[in-house]
């Protein structure tokens, strides 16, 4: 009988909507998170299915259905409307200084600029909360039509938001919302990857490289953040679901990513015959690779799967390196897909309270097109040669 960290009756409700579904083993010993959800009957169906290209997989937090991001439209009389109405817009993001946030705010600015909506502030938190807070503050003081954040913790910023609202601003989150804050009423909608589904192409990424087969550990972002919380649980349900023979020994987190060597360094300690990690998103996926190397394994025993696809891992990649695959996000379609939700709110017109950007698996084979899609421009030089070698 297999070892998994599921209820009886959950197991029991989720093998019962995929008939003759062998389950891959967890082992009994695995530390979920304390935010770990057990896999609905939905998830676990839809993790069995052969391919999950073109389902949107995720709902809201509140369980709203999610809404194609490539469905949102504004009609040329919008258009002109928002234009006319000479509205000002602040950005508040929880860190810069990777290609998802850089390539969300070109996505957002390029939309804003086109409709004629100015951008009034633009803050950066860098991973602190209370930063955070002081910058919502300071945003408040300049009264904008509409805010676009990503909140760093949906309960410690909460009354920050919620008295920019009340000010009059509309309010447009990224990933998730905070709590007391409810769709339709306190903001106009949340935009997110489908990060169950990312989560998934991660699962899939991973047992590809592997042959169907092997030992692995998924290393998971800590903090109860309500995306990547999705992403660790759409990996193990797909684990779970479809890959038998894949066993995943053990679950570890990081509450930094600069700390995924550190972490990794006590996994592939414990467990030196590994054959894959699951790695959350790329700074902490490269610090796998630093613990790796220092630990003597190679691209061809040690396979390493990410979230994002940035320009480190996307070398690595290219170089046949330790990263095998990436289910990466689309943030400059979910830029505009924020900024387009916005100007919808600021014309009164109602929106979709959960909007989905398809995520896109990325592997060796694919990288270029991979990378024409995501940063609209040909692959760098030094990768196409390192692929060619």
């Amino acid at each position: 009988m297999k070892t998994l960290k599921l209820t009886t009756a959950a197991l029991a409700l989720s093998v019962a909507f995929v008939p003759g579904l062998a389950l891959a083993e967890i082992a009994a010993d695995i530390q979920h998170p304390l935010w770990y959800t057990e896999p609905s009957a939905k998830t676990m169906e839809i993790a069995a299915m052969d391919s999950i290209d073109g389902v949107v997989v995720s709902d809201g937090q509140r369980g709203e259905p999610g809404f194609p991001a490539a469905d949102l439209k504004l009609t040329d009389e919008q258009i002109e409307k928002v234009r006319a109405g000479k509205f000002t817009v602040a950005i508040s993001m929880g860190w810069l200084g990777d290609d998802w946030a850089s390539q969300q705010l070109i996505g957002l600015k390029e939309t804003f600029e086109k409709l004629g909506i100015e951008v009034v502030a633009e803050t950066n938190a860098n991973w602190d909360d209370a930063k955070q807070i002081a910058d919502l503050e300071t945003i408040a003081v300049l009264k904008p039509d509409l805010l676009v954040s990503i909140p760093l913790n949906g309960q410690t910023t909460a009354q920050a938001y919620k008295a920019i609202e009340e000010a009059g601003t509309k309010v447009v989150f990224i990933d998730q919302a905070v709590e007391g804050m409810n769709p339709g009423e306190d903001y106009a909608a949340i935009i997110s990857s489908d990060n169950l589904a990312l989560g998934m192409y991660l699962a899939d990424a991973l047992a590809e490289s592997l042959g169907g087969k092997g030992d692995v550990a998924a290393m998971y972002f800590a903090n109860d953040f309500y995306v990547t919380n999705l992403r660790y649980e759409g990996f193990i349900a797909r684990v779970m679901a479809k890959y038998p023979d894949i066993n995943v020994v053990a679950a570890v987190g990081h509450n930094n990513p600069n700390k995924g060597q550190e972490v990794a360094d006590g996994v592939l300690a414990r467990y030196p015959t590994l054959n894959g990690m699951y790695a959350s998103w790329s700074i902490p996926a490269m610090g796998a690779v630093t613990s790796a190397t220092v630990a003597g394994r190679t691209p061809d025993d040690f396979k390493i799967v990410n979230e994002n696809f940035d320009q480190i891992v996307a070398l690595n990649m290219a170089q046949d390196g330790f990263i095998a695959g990436i289910s990466s996000q689309r943030p400059y379609d979910q830029g505009v897909a924020e900024a387009t939700v916005g100007a919808l709110a600021l014309l009164g017109e109602e929106t979709p309270s959960y909007v989905v950007v398809p995520p896109l698996k990325v592997t060796r084979a694919n990288l270029p097109d991979a990378y024409k899609t995501i940063y609209r421009i040909d692959l760098p030089t030094e990768m196409t040669e390192a692929l060619s070698q």
